[in-house]
């Protein structure tokens, strides 16, 4: 591999290593928010919701506007406005405030430097389908980082700090990472073998991808994913506090889930790039909802949320790889950011029914029981949704 292409690997991955190790540690703030605000576990909740919410609304649109603007713009603009998002929140003194701290500007700053966004602009400079998967599978591994180093950071500045003057510190450390952006500026290799087409305008790309069933339950299956994920990284450390452990367990737990889920998407991308895709994608939603079983009947311990955390962190976002390997292997590369971003979006519907849904149950049950349940049989339904779906590319000439 060429040095330039082992650096833009990296320094993308480290990206995505921050924006997601921030976003999928944000539980570690729930029990102190819950203490010492009149927020309330719903509208924390909520607020958390809203955040998925966009950020997955605002990833095809960021996504459609890095592959016409360019990719250096558009992660500037989003590292300073979740900087922003931050410092906003940081202040709050009511519901309100939050929500639209964190919730809005948070959301859809964070979609701006998404998951699909970053994929999309490396995947472009990768034309082979196995080396595609295996560099998603990297750089979805260097996310995962995020999730364990960020975890215990945002832990010790919640302990030492509280909430709000660690939000203030989290903002100034965005813009540190202004940047990194520049990595977009080197220049894309150029394969003289490839046949060329006419690029079909982008609102005819969206309206074909939609007519087709394979990636129609993409869509269905990635929604489940996204509530599977918000569900436990916002409520893992409640959960534990309502089985009478410690909160730090929890939080020694998430950052288990991130050293694993580096370990689960190295996997997952590796072996998406040998068997076929759709296959990868049944057994992780089946294993899933195995991992999730179990927790619910067993007695919850430290053992068992330690053991919890290392098994879902093998197939925490192991599902990446194969969703955006279909996406490209069915449209191409070419509009990549903006289709695999409307994957994202449902995804992140998925994120906000897990996030409102599990401080709602909270709130009426004082348990996580019913949210766990839930969270099973979907499981379930998205391990069988996959088997239709057709891999082959769909059209030689419309997104190569």
């Amino acid at each position: 591999m060429p040095m330039k292409s082992f650096f833009l690997i990296l320094v993308a991955g480290l990206i995505l290593s921050v924006g997601n190790g921030f976003r999928m540690s944000l539980g570690i703030y729930v029990p102190d928010l819950l203490s010492s605000t009149v927020f309330g576990a719903s509208m924390i909740g909520l607020t958390y919701g809203i955040f998925n919410l966009l950020w997955g609304c605002m990833s095809p649109i960021a996504g459609a506007f890095a592959e016409q603007k360019g990719y250096v713009k558009t992660l500037i603009v989003g590292f300073i406005g979740i900087s922003l998002s931050f410092y906003i929140t940081s202040s709050a003194i009511n519901p309100l405030h939050f929500l639209f701290g964190l919730g809005v500007v948070g959301g859809l700053s964070a979609g701006i430097i998404s998951v699909p966004v970053i994929i999309g602009g490396v995947s472009k400079y990768f034309e082979d389908d196995k080396t595609r998967s295996t560099v998603t599978g990297i750089l979805m591994s260097l996310a995962a980082s995020g999730m364990f180093i960020f975890t215990p950071i945002n832990q010790f500045l919640v302990s030492t700090f509280q909430w709000s003057v660690s939000f203030q510190i989290v903002s100034v450390f965005f813009l540190l990472f202004i940047p990194m952006s520049l990595i977009f500026l080197i220049p894309k290799p150029v394969n003289k073998n490839k046949k060329e087409y006419t690029p079909r305008k982008i609102s005819d790309v969206i309206k074909t991808a939609f007519q087709d069933k394979s990636y129609q339950f993409l869509i269905l299956g990635f929604f489940v994913c996204g509530l599977h994920v918000a569900l436990i990284s916002n409520y893992l450390p409640v959960f534990a506090k309502i089985k009478g452990l410690e909160t730090t367990i929890a939080a020694t737990g998430l950052t288990l889930v991130g050293i694993f889920n580096m370990m689960g998407t190295l996997i997952s991308g590796r072996v998406s790039g040998i068997v076929k895709k759709k296959y990868v994608l049944s057994f992780i939603y089946f294993t899933r909802s195995i991992v999730i079983f179990l927790l619910l009947i067993l007695p919850t311990n430290n053992f068992i949320i330690i053991a919890f955390s290392c098994l879902i962190g093998l197939l925490w976002l192991s599902t990446v790889p194969p969703t955006s390997g279909i996406v490209a292997n069915r449209f191409g590369t070419r509009y990549l950011s903006t289709l695999f971003g409307i994957v994202m979006v449902s995804h992140q519907c998925g994120a906000f029914v897990g996030s409102y849904v599990g401080g709602l149950v909270i709130d009426i049950y004082g348990s996580l029981d019913l949210a766990w349940i839930m969270a099973i049989i979907i499981s379930l339904f998205s391990a069988i949704i996959h088997f239709p779906i057709i891999e082959k590319e769909k059209s030689e000439e419309v997104f190569a």
